[in-house]
């Protein structure tokens, strides 16, 4: 975390030097470019997600998480002070709200409803009280961890001039590394990032993406892996 917070302090203070990619749009040259703030905050959130990594190898997830979200938090909300369009430009805006939400709405469903299908064949389809806070907090880390992959890598990736069919891949594999080495939940995350990267980068907007994310991260540990999320982050197992 700590070499997260220099990267990111280090790029506040860059020079605005801009790699530029020049790629011919309608007969003229259209200049797309990423510039070295937007390259170390891509390494701050590799430098998340192997934090991640190992916090959850040493079996201290549950602190490392809220240190994540305090501190991706004050970065975020130094940078909104002093960039009035920042916010929006993250994916913080309610442009397209209603259509992000309705699509993303249905992915959800279709996720839902293969989740139930599979806990109901192994018999770990059930309701514990323990999903109501998980379905209360989660989407908050959901939210976070879209922010981070979409807002910091799919759209850096983007403004670069890759080509939606590289950055969506390149977005969701980024998303499902993180989850290594539980496998069934990095395939999960991984057709996951798969289907948000598009809806980003057509939409702009993060909130239905991490409202989503909470709800189904908690309806997967639950159904699919048969785990008791809940105990595990609050050290009751």
């Amino acid at each position: 975390m700590r070499a997260m917070l220099l990267l990111l302090c280090f790029a506040s203070a860059s020079e605005a030097q801009i790699v530029r990619l020049t790629i011919p749009l309608d007969g003229g040259p259209v200049e797309r470019g990423i510039d070295p703030r937007a390259t170390l905050e891509m390494g701050a959130v590799v430098l998340t997600g192997v934090g991640h990594l190992a916090a959850s190898e040493v079996g201290v997830s549950n602190l490392y998480v809220p240190v994540v979200i305090a501190g991706w938090g004050g970065y975020v909300g130094a940078r909104a002070l002093s960039e009035p369009g920042f916010l929006a430009d993250l994916g913080f805006t309610g442009e397209h709200l209603g259509r992000a939400a309705r699509d993303v709405g249905l992915v959800s469903l279709g996720a839902a409803a293969g989740m139930a299908a599979y806990g109901a064949q192994r018999g770990s389809l059930r309701v514990e009280p323990s999903l109501v806070p998980l379905l209360v907090l989660y989407p908050a880390w959901g939210l976070t961890q879209q922010m981070l992959v979409q807002g910091f890598l799919t759209r850096h990736l983007d403004a670069a001039g890759l080509p939606a069919l590289a950055v969506a891949p390149l977005s969701a594999a980024a998303f499902g590394s993180v989850h290594v080495p539980n496998w069934p939940l990095t395939a999960a995350t991984t057709a996951l990032g798969g289907a948000f990267a598009p809806l980003y980068l057509r939409d702009g907007t993060l909130w239905p993406l991490g409202v989503a994310h909470g709800a189904l991260g908690a309806l997967f540990y639950a159904w699919v892996l048969d785990r008791d999320a809940w105990a595990e982050f609050t050290g009751r197992e």
